[in-house]
């Protein structure tokens, strides 16, 4: 058998263990894990659509988030690519409670993880609600990839810390951002970022 580390194996074996108990919990976690990453881009289209027009500084910070999600897929494609590291339902077939299908390829980073997390980093210093909803939906898919056994806690873990340290990267260089990101609101017409601050 692989070996798997002893923080890994306990967490995962406990928290996948509750798996089955209770349909709402099973679904809710399903949910999360499969559909929530799409719900965070949905919620981003949605803003981007529904801000007044002269709301540019947010509209910016969505244009951040955006590729911020692409760069951290570029860092777990990157480390993935290096270590393969085998999913727990490959190194424990009989014991997790898998209630997604999932192929058995890489599980370190969680590109869910990193993606939601690199979004909600990237909107930092936004409206606290706003926060909130992104660091919800992020929450609930670390929780959930978990739970549903395709996940190690740290491939989880990990996930959020690609996603910060890809958010970093593009806020670090949001000034040589900032003119393609407003041709890009031009483009779709919204806001006027020659009066924004």
């Amino acid at each position: 058998m692989l070996r798997v580390n002893a923080f890994d194996r306990t967490v995962f074996l406990w928290w996948n263990g509750l798996a089955g108990r209770n349909a709402f919990v099973d679904a809710l976690a399903v949910f999360s894990a499969q559909y929530a990453i799409f719900v965070v881009a949905a919620l981003m289209v949605v803003l981007w659509f529904a801000l007044p027009r002269r709301t540019v500084a947010l509209r910016r910070q969505l244009l951040y988030a955006g590729l911020s999600a692409v760069v951290a897929i570029v860092i777990n494609y990157a480390i993935a690519t290096i270590w393969d590291r085998p999913r727990p339902f490959v190194v424990y077939p009989h014991l997790v409670h898998q209630l997604v299908q999932h192929a058995a390829d890489a599980s370190f980073p969680s590109d869910h993880a990193a993606v939601a997390a690199a979004v909600a980093f990237a909107l930092r210093g936004q409206n606290r609600s706003l926060q909130f909803v992104f660091w919800l939906l992020t929450g609930l898919i670390v929780l959930a990839r978990v739970f549903v056994g395709v996940h190690w806690p740290t491939d989880v873990l990990g996930g959020v810390v690609v996603g910060f340290v890809a958010s970093s990267v593009v806020l670090a260089f949001s000034g040589s951002l900032r003119r393609p990101a407003d041709f890009v609101l031009r483009l779709f017409r919204r806001g006027a970022p020659a009066e924004s601050r």
